[in-house]
């Protein structure tokens, strides 16, 4: 009897346990949610006042709203459950409370991410089931819901350059536009030629006054412009996908350029850009409509574009074990294409357009860095502004693969450089840390298959990659070939970050002459070289092995040979200058 009334008493503190911690998750998530969104709805405001170093300050502070909210939660959550922090019984009952209190919440999926990133940072380096997460199960993965409410729509029927028009006036801002007829008539033309080029069924329609133009409720908001988003429909469903660019002048408000089709629209949702900011509460819902414009789109890259960066990451794994699963048995994970890097050890499998990076035990020489340090300047990254040139990581710890996946030879090398971040149970290969970046042709590949016009192409947006980090204040460091990507727009994107710095951190230096021949012949260094210093003269050293690619590079940027060039970047950033960077193609703008 005594005990059957223990055990009784035990249930119940379990269940009061277990209802508080599923109660304190909830708060911190509603808690976090508004945090993001009040930084969020300040977006229109910074881009009427042109405030542009505000817009930076606020996309890397809402950066760290999530991460700041699951250490208060974790925090409190450590001082509720007391003895029951560690009880999986106790963490799978809260989980079962807390799934029912977001059954019905609109950003449910969003609120399930959040539960997981409490429960990891509780029981950290513990081995974590999936069974007390929200991951793989049909029932936490959300169907496309209605997006209505997200919507507007403007009729044909009075002819569509009226549409047009009234899709740009019912716009809401504080600032007049400078030129609206001369703006709008030039949209409503271009509008029209895209159609006849990429939708023939769009084009007809507007013709004949028929269909409609729809568009979200709520801009996007990213650096200096603000996109409006949507697309011409035609009565049987055909559509066309535009983003149109607004930028805000000396002299008011313009429209600069309109993307048109799934394509286009990819472009400006690249993963090589900072998150936009989007006024709505429900952004899983604009994920669904964004699936809509751009289908080809994975649902993490839609989430990771508004800034939800953490659910990104849960989508992602989804697509990950999805992919795997129906991906053919003899598809392994491989060694990634391209020079092996002194750092990283970097791994695909076919079918996956993702590379993964593990930082290695063991840094071959020259590299002197911590593994520490390694870690920061990825973080780095993740706050600065990428403005297009810099791709996006997601960072996961205990990250799970499947162990039969690995090709023998990829499993030594493994086992060799990355021996203390694997962890191999049953049948499961487990990577205690891990970054996943998109996977792209490394440049120093893409040139030797690539005709003369095409690397003179690449070879001009390779030095324009690297100056227009520079005025993002952003060093590459080590600016090899290897170290850069293309992708499948052509376009050159930086990729290895463990020697990345702030370009004002810098001291660049030109080499001092000698009157001494056997000074500069000799191997050790005649004059005092600081850690900082950089020497742009020697950058030609990067085109050893090409004198083609070499002759296009020089022809375009051969100021970034000069110190005097870097010294002129760093003197615009101190005086708070940020240049124009565009997430479309100049012949795009109006």
């Amino acid at each position: 009897m005594q005990n059957r009334l223990t055990n009784q008493s035990n249930n119940t503190l379990q269940n009061v346990i277990a209802s508080k911690l599923a109660r304190s998750v909830f708060a911190g998530f509603e808690a976090m949610f508004s945090q993001f969104l009040n930084i969020t709805l300040g977006a229109q405001s910074r881009f009427e006042q042109r405030q542009y170093h505000s817009v930076q300050s606020a996309m890397r502070e809402r950066l760290q709203v999530y991460e700041r909210e699951v250490k208060n939660v974790s925090e409190a959550v450590r001082v509720i459950a007391y003895a029951e922090l560690t009880c999986p019984q106790t963490w799978q009952l809260a989980k079962n409370i807390y799934g029912d209190m977001v059954q019905n919440h609109e950003n449910k999926p969003i609120a399930h991410t959040f539960f997981n990133s409490t429960f990891g940072a509780i029981w950290d380096d513990k081995k974590i089931r999936t069974v007390h997460l929200f991951v793989l199960k049909a029932k936490y993965r959300s169907e496309p819901r209605s997006y209505e409410s997200l919507v507007s729509r403007v009729s044909l029927h009075n002819g569509f350059n009226n549409a047009v028009k009234t899709l740009i006036t019912n716009q809401v801002f504080r600032v007049p536009f400078s030129q609206l007829e001369h703006d709008v008539a030039i949209l409503q033309s271009t509008l029209m030629q895209g159609a006849k080029q990429q939708c023939k069924q769009v084009y007809e329609l507007i013709n004949l006054n028929d269909g409609y133009i729809e568009y979200a409720n709520s801009l996007f908001f990213r650096n200096k412009a603000c996109y409006l988003i949507g697309r011409c429909i035609a009565k049987n469903g055909d559509n066309m996908p535009f983003a149109i660019a607004i930028l805000n002048t000396d002299e008011g408000l313009k429209l600069d350029a309109v993307m048109m089709g799934a394509d286009q629209l990819s472009l400006l949702f690249g993963f090589a850009r900072t998150y936009f900011m989007v006024d709505t509460d429900k952004p899983a819902r604009y994920v669904d409509y964004l699936s809509v414009l751009m289908p080809h789109k994975q649902r993490f890259e839609l989430f990771n574009a508004i800034g939800f960066i953490k659910h990104a990451k849960t989508e992602f794994y989804r697509y990950k074990v999805d992919t795997t699963k129906n991906s053919p048995a003899n598809f392994k994970y491989v060694t990634a294409p391209g020079t092996p890097g002194m750092v990283m050890l970097v791994f695909t499998i076919e079918g996956l357009d993702y590379v993964y990076k593990v930082i290695k035990d063991k840094f071959s020489a020259p590299k002197t860095a911590t593994k520490a340090q390694v870690k920061e300047k990825y973080n780095f990254v993740k706050q600065a502004d990428r403005v297009g040139r810099l791709v996006d990581t997601h960072e996961f710890r205990y990250l799970a693969f499947d162990l039969s996946r690995f090709s023998d030879e990829l499993l030594e090398q493994m086992k060799s450089q990355i021996g203390s971040s694997i962890v191999i149970s049953d049948k499961a290969l487990i990577l205690k840390h891990v970054y996943v970046e998109r996977k792209m042709t490394p440049l120093n590949l893409y040139i030797n298959q690539c005709d003369n016009k095409t690397l003179e192409s690449v070879m001009h947006d390779y030095g324009k990659a690297i100056k227009e980090l520079a005025g993002a204040n952003i060093f590459p460091g080590d600016m090899l070939m290897k170290n850069f990507g293309v992708t499948r727009w052509g376009r050159v994107v930086f990729y290895d970050f463990d020697e990345i710095c702030p370009l004002t951190d810098c001291n660049f230096r030109d080499v001092p002459h000698t009157q001494n021949a056997l000074e500069e012949l000799s191997s050790n260094s005649y004059f005092d070289i600081a850690e900082n210093d950089i020497f742009p003269s020697q950058f030609k050293v990067f085109f050893s092995a090409n004198d083609i690619a070499f002759n296009y590079f020089n022809n375009e940027h051969s100021n970034l040979f000069l110190a005097t060039f870097w010294q002129s970047c760093q003197q615009q950033v101190h005086n708070g200058f940020l240049p124009d960077v565009y997430p479309y193609k100049q012949s795009w703008r109006f």
